[in-house]
């Protein structure tokens, strides 16, 4: 019992740190993206909030792409 809660454990923090580096990726470009044409950095975040979303529906098992 104590192996399988720690396996769950371990892959519960991956999938976090995953989507974490998703959405720090995502914020960075679209700070670039926001510094190149002018637009206030408060937008950089949702490109961060769009990468998540994609890779959340793309690692999600519903029938929302299929």
């Amino acid at each position: 019992m104590l192996e399988f809660l720690k396996d769950l454990v371990r892959e519960g923090i991956g999938a976090i740190v995953k989507f974490v580096i998703a959405f720090g990726v995502g914020t960075g470009a679209g700070a670039v993206v926001c510094w190149y044409y002018g637009i206030p950095l408060e937008f950089s975040i949702i490109g961060g909030i769009l990468v998540l979303g994609i890779a959340l529906a793309l690692v999600s098992e519903s029938g929302f792409l299929s």
